[in-house]
């Protein structure tokens, strides 16, 4: 039996079950790339398809289970409330499966703030978390040396950059250089396999860091990230994917991509003009749950992703969808800035927190050129399950956790 695990404390009793749900769930996707005689898709459901789903059951059955609530579910009631009602106004079932999978990560967060954490708890998931990272890095590493590209490509960045976080934070609390080290291992894949916006949240995650409160310290870090990141931009690789002639520069790069000259967005120019119409039309509220999907077979495509959050959001749910989204990423961020002292007490907590607050910013980064809000057993998930494990252990003055006194922190 685990120390201070399930039933020896209330509320706690499926906590094995659950978190173990939150890992293996994230490695059903890659079986395919084990398992090679598996088939693509079982019973019309691709693999991530079924992990988000079993997810889904999982923490719906651990739910009535908790006792308390330390997730701020105030500040994403609007939003939540906008999806319900969304749904139930203008149904279809590939609306539903969007509503759903835009609502587990906030049922997640909910979910482990119901539990209790004792330092042996929060060494048991970070003993947990570093086998499952480490079975995706070695496993991309293995693709990328035998066929030049990592199973779950454009997923594997999202989940390594929170790795990375971690690691960058456990850097700047232990002064431990392997941490560091295995920072740059793990930039390696997205560097490997050319993924921009993962390499751009890799930088981020280095050069922010929010467990570094030294300011030298974070000036280093500039100084360091800012070389490596004109080095990565100026390679060979790196040019000939992010420019249509193979080759530019700084100036060259514009944050609109789709109307660019110069820049190659892979495509993302035609999701782009497919929503483009649909958009103009119905700015406000957007044109329904999963619309984007029918814009998408209207231009052409026999399915499609606009591989831009805050673009398929407007189109989907209007810009009062994508402010409600943004004003609750924003409040919950706040909302752990203003505790921050209390995961001082505890250098496993402070170096979660540390992490989820750097992770912000990769979170707003992917958006701009990724599915991440639907890639929820890849990123959001994890992303969750942290705040909800940092908004859980403070809610109370008779919370067990013990504080971990650390006179560096």
């Amino acid at each position: 039996m685990l120390p201070n695990s399930d039933p020896l404390i209330p509320g706690n009793k499926f906590f094995r079950f659950f978190f173990h749900g939150l890992f293996i769930t994230g490695l059903i996707p890659f079986l395919p790339a084990v398992f090679l005689f598996l088939p693509e898709n079982i019973a019309g459901f691709n693999y991530t398809g079924w992990a988000w789903m079993t997810m889904l059951a999982i923490t719906l059955i651990t739910l009535p289970a908790i006792r308390r609530v330390g997730f701020p579910l105030l500040l994403w009631l609007p939003w939540i409330l906008y999806l319900v009602l969304y749904i139930i106004i203008d149904f279809s079932f590939p609306g539903l499966q969007l509503t759903l999978q835009y609502l587990l990560p906030l049922l997640i967060g909910v979910t482990a703030s119901g539990f209790t954490y004792s330092p042996a708890l929060l060494q048991w998931l970070g003993k947990r978390a570093a086998l499952y990272f480490s079975i995706i890095t070695i496993l991309s590493f293995i693709y990328i040396v035998a066929t030049g590209f990592s199973p779950q490509s454009a997923a594997v960045p999202m989940i390594l950059s929170v790795a990375g976080a971690l690691m960058i934070a456990l850097f700047s609390v232990r002064k431990n250089i392997i941490y560091l080290l295995l920072f740059f291992l793990l930039l390696i894949i997205p560097v490997a396999m050319i993924t921009r916006m993962g390499i751009v949240s890799f930088l981020l995650i280095f050069v922010l860091n929010f467990a570094n409160r030294d300011l030298i310290q974070k000036l280093l870090f500039l100084a360091l990230g800012i070389p490596l990141g004109l080095f990565i931009f100026h390679s060979s690789s790196f040019q000939a994917k992010t420019f249509k002639t193979g080759e530019g520069q700084i100036k060259d790069l514009s944050f609109n991509y789709y109307q660019s000259e110069t820049i190659n967005s892979s495509g993302r120019t035609t999701w782009y003009l497919a929503l483009e119409s649909g958009i103009a039309h119905s700015p406000v509220w957007g044109n329904g749950p999963r619309s984007d999907n029918f814009a998408f077979k209207e231009y052409g495509f026999k399915s499609g992703e606009g591989h831009n959050d805050y673009l398929t959001v407007r189109y989907n749910y209007g810009w009062v969808g994508l402010c409600l989204l943004l004003l609750a990423l924003a409040g919950q961020f706040y909302w752990l800035w203003k505790r921050r002292r209390r995961y001082r007490q505890s250098i496993r907590l402070f170096i979660v927190w540390s992490a989820v607050m750097t992770l912000f910013f990769s979170f707003l980064a992917f958006m701009y050129t990724d599915n991440i809000l639907k890639y929820t057993i890849f990123f959001p998930n994890l992303f969750f399950a942290m705040t909800g494990i940092l908004s859980g252990s403070f809610i109370s003055e008779d919370s067990p956790v013990l504080p971990e006194t650390d006179v560096s922190l």
